[in-house]
C-alpha cells in the first residue's frame, strides 16, 4: 500500500511540477495527425500537424519532418511524440523519433545518446509518466518504441525503451523481436506496474509468438500462444483495477469465439468476447469510451478497411453513418469530455487515411471531411496516425492543479 500511495503522490507532484504561467481558457481539443503529405490550404506541414477544434483550423508544427510519420502519441503531460521513417524535424537531427514539447512549442530529440541504422523507422510508441517531475525535467516519462531499426549502446533490434529514472535507453532481453506492431504500457496501473504488452512477431525459446508480456523489473518475456496479426492493444488506465485488455488481431486461440478483436484477462490469461467481435477484413485501431472500468464494457470503437464502427456493452458493431473508407488512424473524445470546455463532445471520432480526415461530431451526429476544401489533384494526403488530446496554448497555472488532481481522481478511481 505504501508503494501505491507513493505512486499516487508521484503523479500529483508530476502535475504540480509542470504547471506555470497563465492558461488560456476555455481549452481546446487538438486532433494531431501524421503521415505522408507536404502542404495544403497554403500551409507547409511536412508530414505532421494538428486540427484545432476551437479555432476550426489546421496548424503546422514548425517545419515538420524529412520523411513520413507512422505514429503519433501524446503523453500524460501533452507532449507529442512522433515516429516514422525520418531523420530530422526542421533542421534538428533526431533519428526516427522526436518530441514536440507542449510548454515551448518546439521539437526536441529524445535519442541523442543512441544511433540508429540508416533507413530506420519507428511505427509504435507508448509512454509511462509515473515518475516524479523535477525542476530540470518536468516531463518524467519512460518511452517505449518499436519498428524496423537497430541501435547501438545498447544493442537493440526493432524494440527499445528509455528508462527515465536511469536517464538511458535500454534493450529488451530474453526474446527476439522480428517485428513490432503494438506496444501498450498502462500508466499508473499498480497491478501491472512493470508489465509491457507487445504485439508483433517474437521468438523466445525456439517458439514464435504474436502477443507477449515483458516485465521490465525482471527483464523477462512471456509469450501468449495462439495469437497472430496483432494491430492494436488497448489497456484501460485505471489505477487500482485489474481491468481486461482489448487486443485486435487476425488470429486468437482456437478455444475462443473471437473474430477481429478479443478481451484478454491479464490476471489469469483467459480470453473472452466481452468487447464484441467483428468480421471487418482489417481492423487497425481500437478506442474505448467511458474507460473507468472495462469489467463493465462501455462503448468500443474500431477502425480499418470498412471505416469506423462502434458497439456498446459488447453488442453488435455498427457503422453509425461512417463513410466506407480505408481508415489508418483513429481516435476519440472519450473520457469525461465537456464540450463547452474542450470543444469535443464525448463519443466524437477523428479518422484519417488517403485524402481524408473525417471528424464525427457526436453532438450533431454528423461526419465531415476536414480536408474536403483543401485536397486537390496536385498533391495527396496520406494520414497514418491520429491522436486526439485536450490542450491549451500554454502551460497551466498553479490555480489549475486542484482541477487536474480532481480529473485524475475521476479517471482512475471512479
Amino acid at each position: 500500500m505504501l508503494k501505491y500511495s507513493l505512486l499516487i503522490l508521484s503523479a500529483i507532484l508530476a502535475v504540480c511540477a509542470c504547471v506555470s504561467a497563465a492558461v488560456t481558457s476555455p481549452l481546446t481539443t487538438r486532433v494531431y495527425f501524421g503521415g505522408s503529405f507536404a502542404s495544403f490550404n497554403g500551409t507547409t506541414f511536412n508530414n505532421i500537424g494538428y486540427y484545432d477544434l476551437k479555432e476550426q483550423a489546421f496548424k503546422a508544427m514548425s517545419n515538420g519532418t524529412d520523411g513520413p510519420v507512422h505514429v503519433v502519441h501524446v503523453d500524460f503531460f501533452g507532449n507529442v511524440l512522433i515516429g516514422g521513417a525520418f531523420t530530422q524535424v526542421g533542421s534538428l537531427k533526431t533519428g526516427p523519433i522526436a518530441m514536440w514539447r507542449i510548454d515551448t512549442a518546439q521539437w526536441t530529440s529524445v535519442t541523442s545518446t543512441i544511433s540508429f541504422n540508416s533507413g530506420a523507422s519507428v511505427s509504435v510508441i507508448d509512454t509511462n509518466c509515473a515518475n516524479i517531475a523535477t525542476s530540470t525535467s518536468a516531463f518524467p516519462c519512460d518511452i517505449f518504441i518499436g519498428g524496423q531499426f537497430t541501435i547501438t549502446s545498447p544493442a537493440a533490434t526493432n524494440i527499445a525503451y528509455y528508462k527515465y529514472s536511469d536517464k538511458e535507453w535500454k534493450a529488451f532481453s530474453g526474446f527476439t523481436a522480428n517485428s513490432v506492431s503494438a506496444i501498450a504500457k498502462n500508466e499508473f496501473q499498480t497491478t501491472t506496474l512493470n508489465k509491457v504488452f507487445l504485439g508483433g512477431n517474437f521468438t523466445s525459446s525456439s517458439k514464435t509468438y504474436g502477443f507477449g508480456i515483458y516485465d521490465t523489473s525482471k527483464s523477462t518475456f512471456t509469450g501468449v500462444d495462439g495469437v497472430s496479426g496483432v494491430t492494436d492493444i488497448y489497456f484501460n488506465p485505471n489505477l487500482f483495477s485489474s481491468d481486461d485488455i482489448f487486443v485486435v488481431a487476425t488470429t486468437f486461440p482456437s478455444t475462443t469465439q473471437c473474430v477481429g478483436l478479443c478481451t484478454y484477462k491479464h490476471t489469469d490469461g483467459s480470453w473472452s468476447t466481452k468487447a464484441g467481435s467483428d468480421p471487418m477484413t482489417t481492423i487497425r485501431k481500437l478506442a474505448y469510451m467511458k474507460g473507468t472500468s472495462v469489467s463493465s464494457v462501455g462503448t468500443v470503437f474500431i477502425a480499418g478497411s470498412s471505416g469506423v464502427k462502434k458497439a456498446t456493452a459488447g453488442g453488435t458493431f455498427s457503422s453509425f453513418g461512417s463513410p466506407n473508407v480505408n481508415v489508418y488512424g483513429m481516435d476519440i473524445c472519450g473520457t469525461a469530455s465537456n464540450e463547452a470546455l474542450t470543444y469535443c463532445s464525448q463519443g466524437s471520432v477523428a479518422a484519417g487515411g488517403q485524402d481524408f480526415l473525417y471528424f464525427y461530431n457526436a453532438k450533431t451526429n454528423a461526419w465531415t471531411n476536414l480536408l474536403s476544401a483543401y485536397t486537390s489533384s496536385n498533391y495527396t494526403v496520406q494520414i497514418n496516425s491520429i491522436y486526439v488530446k485536450v490542450s491549451s496554448a500554454v502551460r497551466m497555472s498553479v490555480s489549475m492543479v486542484v482541477l487536474m488532481i480532481a480529473l485524475i481522481a475521476s479517471v482512475f478511481f471512479f
